[in-house]
């Protein structure tokens, strides 16, 4: 926990994030985590805002939440098509703000983010120096690496100290400080709107499409936890989000006749025959939206998808998802991706989905032996690339921890399911199977899974059920008895 802790913190301080309009460039290129490879991209903002949503669970720090939230916000701002689809990145390059409106201007890496001291000065006034503190501005610039001179007499943001120390050296309070950064942030920030913008590249893409609704759908689950003034409007906020960009691909990608799943869309134009990570992210994102919202049409098209998969790309011999369908007469060899990169391999997120699967319908012979051929295809490398396969490890972990079932019945917005929603969203369960029965869905989620039918109300109050290896512990209604079966549940991990 402490390295993962280390590197999120040193990312989100670091040049990497975009302190003033949130969200993530795409990597760093020094070792102290100052100077960000200027783009963003998609599938970068969805996978670290679940990153830091978990690691808020896990060590109890709501900073790390804050950070999330910023990034999806700047997902739905400026990465969020106005049907519901998400697009795919922005540009490192940009035209210099001093050089708008020239035809012979030339790009440059980083020009929509970086500052002249001068600008912070003319923007902020008499609280440009709290601003220089926090961020480490420099009149002659402050980039410790720059090997293509873009950066000369310009900053890179970066937080530089902490409030305390800002507070130390410009004789404000802790309070007044923070302050007058969001001022400051806000000032900054609208005047950079006015900065030529980087190119923005608007496909759709099904895969990252599915990556960035389970990232908005897992945020608005760990906000029914939250108690704070906003909580509310935000986690709805989050799961309309969601939802919409669900019924896009549902619109405008699927085909449900043919059950074909189409890879990108741009201008009204769908095309590009999936391949298996685009099921599989999407069966991943559908899955966490489900899980947030209880709506069980999310549940049922991600049944639907799997088995598509599964008929599409599976290795029956070997276990594992191949990535193309093998129909294409041009492609020679059929490949598997063994190994998690920049996104994570279809077999990974496709072993992680069936195991959830399975503990929501139950698991057949065939589920099952998928399940066991695909985890066993990376037991020889696992011990010597650790590093390269993070999510199918995580598969491993879940597999031998043995999912387990959380189940809260009860209307969605009742006062009696408020706080067992609250004591079921905030403690990290990564092996756990969240199922909200809202009495609105519940035929249909009945057909779905017949075992709901059993679990009901008791004495008419909303109940939970907290069940592992499908044993449930006995249904209670109050919070804190949840409090300690969920407590004794992470005692089994």
């Amino acid at each position: 926990l402490d390295m993962v802790t280390t590197t999120l913190k040193a990312m989100a301080l670091g040049g990497m994030r975009d302190h003033l309009g949130g969200g993530f460039h795409r990597y760093s290129v020094d070792a102290d985590w100052r100077v960000p490879h200027f783009e963003k991209m998609l599938y970068d903002q969805a996978q670290l805002a679940m990153a830091y949503a978990e690691a808020s669970q896990a060590t109890g720090d709501a900073w790390y939440l804050e950070v999330a939230f910023e990034t999806l916000d700047y997902v739905s701002r400026d990465l969020t098509d106005s049907a519901g689809g998400f697009y795919s990145a922005e540009d490192a390059d940009s035209i210099p703000p001093e050089q708008a409106g020239d035809p012979e201007a030339h790009p440059s890496e980083g020009a929509f983010y970086i500052w002249r001291d001068a600008e912070i000065q003319e923007v902020l006034g008499a609280e440009a120096d709290v601003f220089r503190h926090r961020f480490g501005i420099r009149g002659s610039g402050n980039a410790p690496f720059d090997p293509q001179g873009e950066f000369t007499g310009r900053n890179l943001l970066y937080v530089a100290r902490d409030f305390p120390a800002v507070a130390a050296e410009t004789s404000r309070s802790p309070a007044e400080v923070e302050r007058v950064l969001e001022r400051a942030r806000v000032a900054l920030f609208e005047r950079r709107a006015t900065r030529p913008r980087p190119h923005l590249d608007d496909k759709v893409l099904t895969a990252w499409n599915g990556l960035t609704i389970a990232a908005f759908a897992r945020a608005a689950r760990l906000l029914q936890a939250s108690s704070e003034a906003g909580a509310v409007e935000r986690c709805r906020r989050y799961l309309e989000t969601a939802a919409r960009a669900a019924q896009f691909i549902r619109r405008q990608m699927w085909d449900a006749g043919s059950g074909t799943l189409r890879r990108r869309y741009r201008n009204g134009s769908a095309g590009v025959d999936g391949y298996a990570e685009d099921y599989a992210y999407l069966v991943f994102g559908l899955l966490e939206l489900f899980q947030a919202s209880g709506d069980p049409q999310w549940l049922e098209w991600s049944i639907e998808l799997q088995r598509r998969q599964d008929v599409l790309f599976g290795d029956p011999d070997e276990g594992g998802w191949f990535s193309t369908t093998g129909q294409d007469r041009s492609v020679l060899l059929r490949l598997k991706d063994d190994h998690d990169g920049a996104e994570p391999a279809a077999s990974s997120v496709g072993a992680l989905n069936l195991l959830v699967l399975t503990h929501l319908l139950g698991a057949t012979e065939r589920d099952v032996e998928s399940i066991d051929r695909s985890l066993s295809m990376v037991a020889p490398h696992a011990a010597q690339s650790v590093r390269a396969m993070p999510m199918m490890l995580a598969a491993l972990s879940s597999y031998h921890a043995g999912v387990s079932q959380l189940v809260v019945v009860g209307d969605a917005t009742g006062e009696g399911t408020r706080p067992l929603l609250r004591e079921a969203c905030g403690p990290y369960l990564p092996a756990t199977v969240f199922v909200p029965v809202v009495e609105t869905h519940r035929a249909v989620l009945e057909r779905l899974l017949p075992w709901a039918a059993s679990m009901g109300r008791r004495d008419g109050k909303a109940t939970a059920f907290v069940c592992r290896r499908f044993a449930c512990q006995a249904p209670v209604s109050s919070a804190e008895a949840l409090r300690v079966q969920l407590h004794e549940l992470r005692g089994t991990y």
